[in-house]
């Protein structure tokens, strides 16, 4: 998982960045409804939905499919800034070309680094996606590249921007003044 740092710096507090991140370490749904985060601190409610194949929820919580690929569709992200996902899947690799962002302007593409444990089934295969976007998505698109893939884990995270709110920014502001006054 990417972990996202932003340090305070004296005089950028007001416009520090901060990551909301959304993982998803078990499914509940494989069959089009909607599945939850699991973990993270977004205050938002993404949702993954299944919109293609024929996958099941295996015992450990994963999604698999035994017989044919199957393409999610990530919903819910609303503004994002900078996005990066990671794909954690075992078995079957997955479709690198299903990677993209969705928008009204058309189809956003990734750039995608994968760390290969391996093909086929027992491989374990991480996908860590980044785009250079800054807009609203309509959804995230996905996909296995055949039969025998598993979707272990997915994450997701994208920059925001956190502002104090005013009466912090006068504490601020107060406390320079009280410095001031014993020099």
């Amino acid at each position: 998982m990417k972990i996202f740092c932003m340090p305070l710096v004296a005089g950028t507090l007001a416009t520090a960045a901060a990551a909301d991140i959304y993982v998803w370490e078990s499914f509940s749904d494989a069959s089009g409804g909607i599945n939850a985060p699991t973990g993270g601190n977004g205050a938002g409610s993404p949702s993954l939905v299944v919109v293609d194949g024929s996958p099941f929820v295996a015992g450990s919580g994963n999604l698999y499919d035994a017989a044919g690929s199957f393409t999610m569709h990530l919903y819910g992200a609303g503004f994002v800034n900078n996005p990066t996902m990671e794909i954690a899947g075992l078995g079957t690799e997955f479709d690198a070309s299903s990677f993209f962002l969705n928008t009204a302007q058309g189809p956003v593409f990734p750039t995608v680094e994968v760390v290969s444990g391996g093909e086929g089934f027992g491989a374990f295969n991480t996908y860590s996606l980044s785009w250079d976007y800054q807009g609203p998505a309509i959804f995230f698109n996905f996909g296995t590249s055949g039969a025998h893939a598993s979707l272990d884990r997915l994450t997701i995270g994208t920059f925001g921007e956190a502002i104090p709110a005013p009466g912090a920014l006068a504490l601020l502001g107060l406390a320079g003044l009280g410095r001031r006054r014993r020099s």
